[in-house]
């Protein structure tokens, strides 16, 4: 479908050089051409075939009615009878005048795009010693050395054997492509579909038995009667960026949308603005697992190539005006469909200007050192079909769409996976878990942040699903995190975890509402061992406890310390004091008002969980 556009110009224009030119035919051959086109002009296409059927076997010899043959097919497209009329007309004539040579690209690439690389070899030669157009000889070029890959690849893994599967969508599209999972444990796969009855785009979701769909249904409110697709979804599900063409109030053709999931429901899309959107087009948006990060192709003016890849940062809560990822990952053809793992160093995109298989092929590009070569990911993923996105599951289950060998024009597409197996772990770990209050277990709408307390950098935030109080957050695997969460007119929350070898690790969360006697254990809070010093990992605790002192100027707080059954009474005491008055300092050195805040040691006594332990505890009065 998209590797069309290249051969689409080259035939064109060398058919109607061809068909402009005085031409050599015997006159009965000239008499049925002229039959066929006013049967096509007349759109009586049986007959029109039939007259260019009998023009062909009156002149077979002529190299210039197997063109004429190809140029009708082609405007029909039906590829089968144009690359075969190709084949006979330079089966018969390898020398052509200079106006023909471009005959010898478009006869290279279509045989290349059909997979036929040996029988490109020869017309690409010719036309890298004999061509004139630079596009073409530019093509011609990454073709032959592409030709060359393939046959490499093929050889090391043509005889392998690969259980490779695709999604049954049934009777119900023609077409579905661009796949984007959503996270454990609420597991969607959105898609764009294009179904059966219609060319319009939209974006679907569905559940998935095996490789079969389950409650397909049409994304709500996202969708209108024009074209939208290729849905990117932040790691927590509650922000979708998508793609909607012809909108009323857009910026150019086609633009990107932004809407956030509320009660479990999507909202209304808001056009993210002139620092993403242009005049031109731009669409397959990818967005970071933190939601901070868009990447996303466009064929925008001042770019490196027809179509490239660009990104934006959110800061301050605004998108930053759109950047060209630049060469080598642009090229002077198309960049689309990108991707970035969840570990945030591997891009991957679809590209038709680098050495590949053939069409549209997925490379992988380090996203930290992005002027280093991309990497064709290679076969069997690849193929000489185009393959234009990709998708990887957290398992590292990988998932991409490639268009189906076909005789017509525009082909379908289809998802294809690997089934059981070739899965790529990435060094993450997705936390979850649900917010919620501790009196009544009811769902709260809280933000949650995590921290490397290592680095003492904030790492993520988010809110939680309201409708069920769920979040979800995709961190690296080597570190120590502190977890705050907060919800309006509820005692704030905080833990420390350390990332385990699981995958998928759940951390709940129970908050009580802000009233006298309501108290919490101030988890993130470190001293040094068998000392009353501050670990430098408390200091964004003690940053914590000051904002919500700040914003609660009303509440007075108690901060008490404890410590264990070893060592004497006195000796417990003192330290429990200690700690405790070293917590207080801390908040008034950080501009808590002294008025707001005591300090008290409880020595070896038990907590209120009944629980004898080294610890301080944020207590209400």
């Amino acid at each position: 479908m998209i590797k069309k556009l290249f051969v689409l110009l080259p035939i064109c224009i060398l058919l109607a050089s061809v068909l402009t030119q005085a031409q050599s035919f015997k006159r009965k051959t000239e008499k049925l051409i002229q039959k066929s086109k006013e049967a096509l002009y007349q759109r009586n296409w049986n007959d029109a075939v039939s007259y260019m059927d009998q023009a062909v076997e009156s002149d077979s010899d002529n190299f210039l009615v197997h063109l004429e043959k190809a140029s009708l097919h082609y405007n029909a497209g039906n590829l089968n009878e144009v690359v075969s009329s190709l084949q006979l007309a330079f089966q018969r004539n390898q020398e052509w005048p200079a106006k023909y040579h471009d005959f010898y690209f478009v006869l290279g690439k279509e045989m290349f795009d059909k997979g036929k690389y040996e029988e490109a070899r020869q017309p690409l030669n010719i036309y890298q010693e004999k061509g004139y157009n630079k596009e073409f000889v530019q093509l011609s070029e990454v073709i032959l050395e592409s030709i060359d890959f393939a046959a490499k690849q093929l050889k090391e893994k043509g005889g392998n054997t690969y259980d490779i599967r695709s999604i049954e969508s049934g009777n119900i599209f023609r077409s579905v492509y661009f796949p984007f999972f959503t996270l454990y444990p609420t597991e969607f796969l959105y898609f764009t579909g294009q179904r059966t009855s219609q060319m319009e785009e939209g974006i679907y979701r569905a559940k998935l038995d095996g490789n079969k769909f389950q409650k397909v249904e049409q994304v709500p409110v996202i969708n209108t009667n024009e074209n939208e697709g290729a849905a990117a979804i932040s790691a927590d599900g509650r922000v979708m960026v998508f793609t909607s063409c012809n909108r009323q109030g857009g910026y150019g053709s086609c633009d990107l949308y932004i809407s956030y999931s509320e009660n479990g429901k999507w909202q209304k899309p808001e056009n993210l603005g002139a620092n993403i959107n242009s005049s031109a087009w731009e669409s397959q948006p990818f967005l970071s697992s933190d939601g901070r990060l868009l990447i996303f192709s466009s064929n925008r003016k001042g770019g490196i190539g027809k179509r490239d890849l660009y990104f934006s940062r959110k800061q301050a809560g605004a998108w930053t005006p759109a950047e060209n990822l630049g060469e080598p990952i642009n090229t002077f053809a198309d960049e689309i469909s990108p991707f970035l793992s969840l570990s945030n160093d591997t891009l991957f995109f679809s590209s038709n200007g680098k050495v590949g298989m053939g069409g549209f092929d997925i490379y992988k590009a380090s996203w930290d050192n992005r002027k280093t070569k991309p990497e064709n990911i290679g076969y069997p993923i690849n193929t000489f079909t185009d393959e234009i996105s990709y998708h990887q599951k957290f398992d590292g289950s990988r998932y991409w769409s490639r268009e189906l060998a076909s005789d017509i024009k525009y082909p379908p597409s289809n998802i294809f996976y690997f089934h059981e197996e070739e899965r790529i772990a990435e060094d993450v770990r997705l936390v979850y878990g649900y917010v919620k209050d501790a009196e009544n277990n009811k769902p709260l709408h809280a933000k949650v942040q995590i921290y490397d307390l290592v680095k003492d950098t904030l790492v993520h935030e988010t809110g939680t699903d309201q409708s069920n109080g769920l979040y979800k957050i995709i961190i690296p695997e080597q570190s120590e995190y502190s977890f705050y969460v907060e919800a309006e007119n509820y005692l704030f929350e905080s833990k420390q975890i350390s990332v385990e070898s699981e995958s998928r690790q759940q951390v709940d969360f129970q908050l009580n509402r802000l009233k006298k006697g309501q108290s919490i254990t101030l988890n993130n809070i470190y001293f040094e061992f068998d000392s009353y010093e501050l670990n430098e990992k408390s200091h964004n605790e003690i940053r914590k406890i000051a904002a919500f002192l700040k914003e609660n100027l009303s509440i007075q707080i108690e901060i008490a310390g404890y410590t264990d059954q070893k060592g004497t009474a006195a000796y417990n005491q003192k330290l429990s004091e200690q700690r405790a008055q070293s917590v207080y300092d801390a908040l008034v050195e950080v501009g808590v008002s002294s008025n707001q805040i005591t300090s008290k040691g409880y020595g070896a006594k038990p907590q209120p969980n009944g629980e004898y332990a080294k610890t301080v505890r944020l207590v209400i009065l």
